[in-house]
């Protein structure tokens, strides 16, 4: 995965991810995808974030992903046992 950019509106709530980012019509969000998982792979599997939507009926090309690392997420995980 390539982040796009951590820039989102509202501030800290999304982030946008290539899932194949040398191949803009190839990878990516789709249908059904909501919900599950985006990790943190590189010496973990974290998960950094929930797929969230897309922009393409293709399912190709960039998507967005509901970041979990703000506060109100983290305590939310938190009441059922789950810390970073």
């Amino acid at each position: 995965m390539k982040i796009n950019t951590l820039h989102s509106v509202p501030p800290d709530t999304f982030v946008l991810l290539s899932a194949n980012p040398g191949q803009p019509h190839e990878g990516g969000t789709c249908f059904g995808d909501s919900g599950g998982p985006a990790f943190d792979d590189t010496d973990s599997n974290l998960v950094v974030a929930v797929t969230s939507f897309g922009f393409s009926s293709t399912c190709s090309g960039v998507g967005g992903a509901y970041r979990l690392d703000q506060p109100d997420d983290l305590a939310f995980l938190a009441s059922f046992g789950i810390t970073p």
